[in-house]
């Protein structure tokens, strides 16, 4: 007997358009460019830092 919670799961496993197998990839890639994303940021902020202290000298001479 299959009962209702059951039959969502079958439905919802007939509906995925991905495999585990691609969702693990995916879920990898998205990963990876979070942390490309972050590494901007920070690479971002250290030149803006870097940019400031450049700034200070030339106006402190």
């Amino acid at each position: 007997m299959i009962y209702r919670g059951d039959k969502k799961e079958e439905l919802a496993v007939r509906h995925r358009i991905l495999s585990d197998e691609q969702e693990a990839v995916l879920d990898l890639y998205i990963q990876h460019i979070d942390n490309l994303f972050e590494e901007m940021k920070l690479s971002e902020k250290l030149q803006v830092e870097i940019e400031t202290q450049h700034l200070k000298r030339i106006l402190s001479k």
